[in-house]
């Protein structure tokens, strides 16, 4: 497991890489070696051979020569001529070696004009044909497989040189009419190569093998000795950094960049990296310069006390903070700490210690306070709004309790008027103002009652879908106003459907006109010079649709606005102060919102924005 897990360490250093590399050449170099040695071995064979054999058919031609010579001298018309002499002899030395591993003589004539013996293959006739149109045909020796055998064939072309033999050829062609130096045909050997090219190729390869062991043996003994003193250099090496980091103060803080100050506290290193040099923090920028003239913001002058106290009296100090542009001009916050040095006599050699850049955690810290201010802000709001509802619960049972009791007196009085208002017209008395002033007392206390029984008992809604246009238009038709006072219609939502209570929300159309039909009737009372005009608008988007009111009435005052959404607040004489409250009360049942905006001078603008479809939690108090 051990020997397994070295080789891979050893495979994936330098020292293996440059063997891998090396044993890649090494096989490149055997292989080459192997092929030239190959190919060199078949020329000298081919060279050799192809000489013996040449050598051997034109001792043949020679002698087959000589005997055409010897036979026409003598006139021995009864001996076999030279073409058949020639071919029964070679067909008897065949028949003495016949098997397939030894050499096959053959003298063949010329395709279509052979006397005995035919081309035996397509590659020998094309040979023998060529040397007919070479003007100086040489003999031919070469490799190739005859009837799935591996060969060595050398081929020799043959001449007519002798008139005798021409004659004994057109004796047995007289159609070819045969003439001297006309190829007649060719001597071939085949001898069998098979066992010598196996016999070669495993030599070579032998060889190649042999040299690639070799070369490869000699480049892993390097190698590994290589690796081993690489693995001790980097082994000390690391034993080295090891000793110098445990020695090193930087060890006990942590940042972004180091610094370094001598003993006059004069910048004497800083280790730039990317964030050092944004901030400009860089030995070019700094050498030789104190703590106060590189940091001049971004601290009160408590804090320069504090440190510059901590650096008079040698001790270490942490987080001191500091502003400082970077180098695009945006302001980033700075952190140091530093600790002093001192030799092994005591005596103080300067400081050192860490920087960083600490942007973002102020940012953070930024961020985390701002979101406490909101999450604050809204708990108390849902705190006011949780005492709003207590308070309002507490108001209902009151005012459940004190219309009770108040209406009995005031039904009791009712009838009592009445009977008044008859018994004085039964004798005459003229009664008719202050029995008129009494009944409409009695019904402002009676509206008075039944508006803080609406405020203070909070109905759940019973929500349609209706088009918004259509109902609103039936609403506004349902309102009488003064004869002076003009509404506009600017509906833009014809086709839009919205799912509300029609009845709880016709309260608020009604409330709303009703205010700004009182405001605008004031003006008329003022002779501002203004037309007293109501615009009703209507619009959709983003989900939601807006209904605004807007009146050029005389506006409503800046300390008067915050409060009109108070419960019993109001501005005029015999108003109850819970029209406005009701209002809000019931938008917001339908998951809504309204706003009021006003100038004085200029009129008042109500916005009433709701959710097209009912899918907000419907608020039930």
């Amino acid at each position: 497991m051990g020997g397994a897990r070295e080789v891979k360490l050893f495979l994936r250093s330098r020292a293996g890489s440059a063997f891998l590399r090396f044993m890649l050449v090494c096989g490149l170099l055997s292989a080459g070696v192997t092929y030239g040695f190959y190919r060199l071995s078949l020329t000298s064979f081919t060279a050799n051979k192809g000489e013996e054999k040449i050598t051997a058919l034109q001792l043949v031609e020679a002698f087959v020569a000589n005997y055409s010579n010897l036979r026409s001298e003598l006139g021995a018309d009864k001996a076999p001529v030279p073409a058949s002499f020639r071919a029964h002899s070679i067909e008897l030395f065949n028949k003495a070696r016949d098997a397939d591993n030894v050499l096959r003589l053959r003298w063949v004539g010329r395709p279509g004009h052979f006397i005995g013996t035919p081309p035996t293959d397509a590659a020998m006739a094309d040979a023998i044909e060529a040397f007919s149109v070479e003007a100086d045909p040489r003999p031919r020796a070469g490799f190739l497989t005859v009837g799935g055998q591996q060969v060595f064939r050398t081929i020799y072309p043959s001449f007519a040189s002798q008139q005798s033999c021409v004659d004994c050829h057109n004796k047995l062609q007289p159609e070819e009419h045969w003439q001297l130096a006309e190829l007649m045909g060719a001597f071939s050997i085949d001898a069998p190569a098979g066992p010598f090219l196996h016999s070669l190729y495993l030599q070579c390869l032998g060889i190649g093998l042999g040299l690639f062991a070799a070369m490869g043996g000699i480049g892993l003994a390097i190698s590994v000795l290589h690796y081993r003193q690489l693995a001790e250099r980097e082994a000390a090496q690391g034993r080295l950094k090891e000793s110098e980091t445990r020695f090193r103060d930087f060890a006990e803080v942590s940042s972004d960049w180091f610094w370094e100050q001598d003993a006059n506290l004069h910048i004497s290193f800083v280790s730039e990296n990317e964030v050092s040099r944004n901030l400009q923090a860089t030995n070019a920028s700094q050498l030789g310069k104190t703590r106060w003239e590189i940091v001049t913001r971004g601290f009160t002058e408590e804090q320069r006390r504090v440190h510059q106290a901590d650096l008079d009296a040698r001790r270490p100090f942490q987080r001191f903070r500091f502003q400082r542009d970077n180098a695009d001009g945006q302001l980033r916050h700075v952190e140091l700490n530093g600790k002093p040095v001192f030799d092994s006599a005591g005596r103080f050699k300067g400081y050192r210690g860490t920087a960083r850049d600490i942007t973002a955690e102020i940012a953070n810290e930024i961020e985390l306070g701002r979101r406490v201010e909101e999450r604050t802000a809204e708990l108390r709001l849902i705190q006011g709004e949780l005492l709003r509802k207590e308070r309002l619960s507490t108001l209902g049972q009151f005012t459940a309790t004190v219309a009770h009791e108040l209406r009995n007196p005031l039904s009791a009085i009712r009838n009592t008027v009445f009977s008044i208002a008859e018994t004085a017209a039964a004798r005459g008395l003229k009664l008719d103002r202050p029995l008129a002033r009494l009944e409409r007392s009695i019904e402002r206390c009676d509206r008075l009652i039944a508006d803080l029984l609406e405020y203070t008992r909070v109905r759940e809604i019973q929500r349609v879908l209706l088009p918004l246009d259509e109902w609103l238009g039936e609403v506004l038709d349902e309102q009488k106003l003064p004869e002076s006072v003009t509404l506009k219609r600017d509906f833009a939502a014809p086709s839009v459907q919205v799912s509300l209570d029609p009845e709880r929300l016709r309260r608020v159309v009604i409330n709303l006109v009703d205010n700004a039909s009182q405001a605008l009737t004031e003006v008329q009372g003022a002779a501002s010079g203004r037309e007293p005009v109501l615009t009703v608008i209507t619009s959709a988007a983003g989900g939601m649709v807006r209904l605004r009111f807007d009146d050029t009435g005389p506006g409503i005052a800046p300390d008067v606005l915050p409060k009109v959404f108070d419960p019993l607040f109001s501005t005029r004489s015999f108003g109850t102060g819970l029209g406005l409250p009701t209002v809000r009360q019931i938008v917001e049942q339908h998951g809504g919102a309204i706003e009021i905006a006003s100038e004085v001078g200029h009129g008042t603008s109500v916005l009433v924005t709701l959710p097209l479809v009912a899918t907000l939690t419907e608020l039930t108090a």
